[in-house]
């Protein structure tokens, strides 16, 4: 059975390649999972859009399975609506996992928050206090309250905090470098992850 897995960028690429092949002892060929560099692409009726439907529309007639795994993001409900409304639309054949567990908000670095080495909570302490320094001053001259870094410069620093200062180092941080197998810094065991896992058994176990 070819099961093709469609996701939004790199960072899913190599957590996902990461996750089947420590919990499933299977490694995904490049052709088995496809960037569409966003989720609202899908929609579109350029390239990116016409890609994607077509290479699911090409597994199915070859009796494979198609996936799609994508953020979440600050509605679960919504988003799930929009992805199911374009299914019954183009008449495509794909199963739906959201991230982060397939019922609440959020994204992938949601997942990764949940699961990192509890011994290294510390780090995300040090960040909390940050944010929340940050929320409480203000800028002469500045209207606008000062902005939040993002979640995904949340994992960045994590990694940094943990990982040297050599330019090898560095490259570890990077979405396409990181190496979720190691349990120094992720837990892929986590509890958090279960429903992927569920999600996950039906095409890999």
């Amino acid at each position: 059975m070819d099961i093709r897995i469609f996701v939004e960028g790199v960072a899913d690429i190599k957590f996902l390649k990461d996750y089947i092949s420590e919990k499933y002892k299977v490694t995904l060929e490049k052709e088995a999972i496809i960037e569409t560099k966003g989720w609202t692409n899908i929609f579109s009726a350029k390239e990116d859009g016409e890609k994607v439907k077509n290479k699911m529309n090409h597994n199915t007639d070859n009796d494979g399975v198609n996936l799609i795994i994508f953020d979440a993001d600050q509605n679960y409900e919504q988003r799930l609506k929009e992805i199911e409304s374009w299914k019954k639309e183009t008449g495509l054949v794909f199963e739906i996992f959201l991230w982060p567990n397939n019922s609440d908000s959020g994204d992938l670095e949601t997942v990764l928050e949940n699961i990192i080495n509890p011994k290294n909570t510390p780090i995300f302490d040090c960040w909390n206090n940050y944010e929340t320094c940050l929320t409480s001053k203000s800028i002469v001259g500045r209207d606008n309250p000062l902005t939040i870094p993002t979640k995904k410069t949340k994992i960045h620093g994590y990694l940094e905090a943990l990982l040297g200062e050599s330019k090898s180092q560095k490259e570890k941080i990077k979405e396409r470098n990181r190496n979720y197998k190691d349990t120094k810094h992720w837990d892929l065991n986590s509890d958090y992850l279960d429903n992927l896992k569920l999600f996950l058994d039906k095409y890999f176990t």
